[in-house]
């Protein structure tokens, strides 16, 4: 009886520690410094982002600049920059036709999708 009694309370620590801190853990891998620091200077971010994609040098370097990218092109900034922006990381990170880029940058920034990022549908 007092195993069993040993073995929930182990179970209920050990599931309460995971419900308390591994989403903070998980929020810090997505949000670090660096990663954020490349988010604020979209430039810099495409450049070392093209680069590690012919050449790593830095590994942590390189994921840091695609997280950031791969933020970039899924941000809600449907302005025009917003726009321009999302369309540049997309392709940068996404390995698809540019018809495909702008029908999702279209889905996710009109609403009724009854136009297209140029005029009306037809």
């Amino acid at each position: 009886m007092k195993f069993k009694k040993l073995v929930i309370i182990s179970f209920t620590i050990v599931i309460l520690f995971f419900i308390v801190f591994i989403p903070s853990i998980f929020s810090h891998l997505k949000n670090t410094p660096q990663i954020n620091y490349y988010i604020n200077h979209p430039d810099l971010t495409y450049k070392t982002f093209s680069q590690c994609k012919l050449r790593v040098d830095d590994v942590n370097e390189c994921y840091s600049a695609y997280s950031a990218a791969v933020s970039l092109a899924d941000s809600d900034d449907c302005s025009l920059t917003g726009i321009a922006s999302k369309r540049r990381f997309k392709k940068l990170v996404e390995d698809s036709k540019e018809k495909v880029i702008d029908d999702e940058i279209v889905n996710d920034c009109i609403p009724n999708n009854n136009k297209t990022l140029i005029g009306e549908k037809n």
